[in-house]
C-alpha cells in the first residue's frame, strides 16, 4: 500500500513538474524577457514578480498596467501573439544591464529596460525606462 501511494505521488510530481512551462529565470536577459513577455501577455501579476520593489517603480508599473488595460481586445491579442526582439544587450557592470528591445507586432518602436542584480537576484528597474522616454 505504501509503495503504491509513493508511486502515485512520485508520478504526480513528475507530471506536474513536466507541465510547468514557466521556468525560474536567473540571468539578466531571462528576467528581462520574462518580464516583457508577461506584459505582452497581459500577465501583470507575473510581471510584478520581476519588479524592483521601490515606490516609484510600483507607480510606474501601475501606470503602465492602466495604459495597457485600456487597449482594445484586438490590440491586446496582437501583443500577446508577438515575439520579443532583443536589439541590444548592454552590460553596464556586473550588476546592471540595459536591454534595447522591440516586439514583432510593432518592430519600429524600441524600448529600453534596465535590470539590476540585488541580493543575487535580477530585477527590473522601471525608473530608467521612464526617465529615458521623458527625455
Amino acid at each position: 500500500m505504501k509503495g503504491k501511494l509513493f508511486i502515485i505521488i512520485l508520478s504526480f510530481s513528475v507530471f506536474t513538474s513536466c507541465n510547468d512551462t514557466r521556468k525560474n529565470p536567473t540571468t539578466d536577459i531571462e528576467v528581462a524577457s520574462s518580464f516583457i513577455k508577461d506584459l505582452l501577455e497581459n500577465d501583470f501579476k507575473g510581471a510584478k514578480t520581476f519588479l524592483l520593489d521601490e515606490e516609484i517603480n510600483n507607480q510606474y508599473f501601475e501606470l503602465s498596467k492602466k495604459e495597457f488595460e485600456g487597449k482594445s481586445k484586438e490590440l491586446l491579442k496582437k501583443y500577446k501573439e508577438s515575439d520579443i526582439i532583443i536589439n541590444e544587450l548592454k552590460s553596464v557592470n556586473d550588476s546592471t544591464s540595459v536591454i534595447n528591445y522591440s516586439n514583432s507586432f510593432n518592430k519600429e518602436k524600441k524600448y529600453l529596460l534596465k535590470v539590476i542584480r540585488q541580493n543575487r537576484k535580477w530585477l527590473v528597474d522601471l525608473k530608467y525606462t521612464f526617465q529615458q522616454t521623458s527625455n
